[in-house]
């Protein structure tokens, strides 16, 4: 049988089609929807990998409020030669975190633009990140496997229009994730831009000719697909664009905008006052970045920050975020906010455990504010795709939005503006790139 799956930078599904029928696969029954697998990776010390939401309550219940013990480790030899002494075999040794039973990946799709990114040390063995992602994947295809108890034949892979801005960093990303699919012994694999899939799922139901905008706007890229269809089955794909603008950077633009005062932003150091180094603090755009904090070179600079410093309970708060885990529960937090602010005109994000204690209140127009440059960064495309597609906007007769972030108001109005509010429709956020996967994977499992 032929299945679509959205692996996505935030969250993935997969479902299958009959020809008449669209239906979800459960990708996780541990999750609260079953249907919508957190794209997520836990290996543990002894090597064991859990995906999804237990890949994350593992790493929570492990990890969160742990401090960081670091010990030194023996990890080989090497020949040293010294002068006047001739070749001498030398240990080598590394100061490692003796206690971590496991680390956390997440948004490893973002990371296959990033050449600097070619391998990382899990407790002595080093992982390629076509690895680490081929791993999920192959779970991935074994719990579908599982679900429709028959063997997988194809799979239709969602892709975003555009991985990085820059074309080699994007054909990189693509080479790359052609290679984890090599590596998980997926079968018969093909790609789908995502948006393209988001709109087969909808052309199933159109009875009538119309120009339809897809707007798919996920964890790591805004994709934009146009095509024109005829009403009886048939479609033309007119034009596709994308950035990689998504869900994941928006959180960053709060962390950076509106958090670095509670973590030492400003704290002067000792009677010459000098600033607190900006690198540090640089590392909280991202929540892998702050579990990197925890090497030793780091620690000691924020442990003397602490010591020195004019700002103590903000850099005590940062020295808990970095030594106790509670990046990951921060990210959370700001996510939750977030997605709060598409909600209402305001919210609360706070943080109380360790000796981190804060209360940020944040309106929406400051968060609105925040992702200015990331919204002109979306119209900008949708513009390329109208202009690509030959198109004005009065011309396109329905705008569908998918992914979480499309329900952001600041894109919502962005939208509304160019084409009108009653031509926007919104799809299964979550899952309406795997019903266009699933139908595609039909299409090709009927070709000779």
């Amino acid at each position: 049988m032929w299945v679509g799956l959205d692996f996505g930078t935030t969250n993935s599904s997969a479902a299958i089609y009959d020809g008449q029928q669209l239906t979800l696969l459960p990708l996780d029954p541990v999750n609260r929807n079953p249907s919508i697998l957190r794209s997520t990776l836990f290996m543990t010390r002894e090597g064991a990998a859990y995906i999804g939401r237990e890949a994350i309550n593992r790493f929570t219940e492990g990890n969160v409020g742990r401090e960081v013990e670091y010990a030194w480790k023996y990890i080989g030899d090497a020949e040293v030669t010294f002068a006047g002494l001739g070749t001498r075999q030398q240990a080598l040794y590394a100061k490692v975190d003796a206690n971590a039973p496991g680390r956390l990946f997440q948004s490893m799709k973002s990371g296959l633009r990033d050449r600097a990114f070619s391998h990382t040390n899990v407790f002595g063995t080093a992982y390629t990140l076509e690895a680490l992602i081929a791993i999920v994947l192959r779970l991935i295809y074994e719990r579908i496997e599982a679900s429709i108890g028959q063997p997988v034949t194809g799979l239709v892979i969602g892709r975003p229009v555009h991985y990085a801005a820059h074309p080699q960093a994007d054909a990189l990303a693509f080479t790359r994730m052609q290679a984890a699919c090599q590596l998980a012994e997926l079968p018969n694999v093909t790609f789908l831009e995502e948006p393209t899939g988001a709109a087969l799922a909808y052309a199933r139901t159109v009875r009538h000719e119309e120009h339809v905008l897809i707007f798919d706007f996920g964890g790591g890229t805004l994709d934009v697909t146009i095509m024109r269809l005829d009403g009886r089955g048939k479609r033309e794909f007119l034009a596709t664009d994308g950035v990689p603008v998504g869900g994941d950077l928006l959180e960053q633009r709060l962390v950076m905008g509106r958090l670095l005062p509670h973590f030492g932003a400003g704290a002067t150091l000792g009677p010459r006052r000098l600033p607190f180094p900006t690198h540090i603090l640089e590392h909280l755009s991202e929540w892998q970045m702050i579990s990197e904090m925890t090497q030793p070179k780091y620690l000691e600079i924020i442990d003397e920050a602490v010591a020195i410093g004019d700002r103590k309970r903000e850099l005590k708060a940062l020295r808990s975020l970095v030594r106790q885990n509670y990046g990951l529960p921060m990210y959370e937090a700001v996510e939750r906010a977030k997605v709060e602010l598409s909600e209402r005109e305001q919210t609360i994000l706070g943080m109380h455990m360790g000796e981190i204690d804060f209360d940020e209140s944040i309106p929406r127009w400051d968060f609105e504010r925040l992702i200015g440059p990331d919204v002109r960064a979306v119209e900008a495309c949708i513009d390329r795709a109208l202009a690509a597609a030959d198109l004005r906007p009065n011309q396109i007769d329905v705008v569908l939005r998918t992914g979480g972030s499309s329900r952001i108001p600041r894109f919502v109005r962005m939208l509304n503006a160019k084409f009108g509010a009653d031509k926007l429709q919104e799809m299964d956020v979550f899952t309406g790139v795997a019903s266009g996967m699933a139908v595609a994977a039909y299409e090709r499992g009927q070709q000779p």
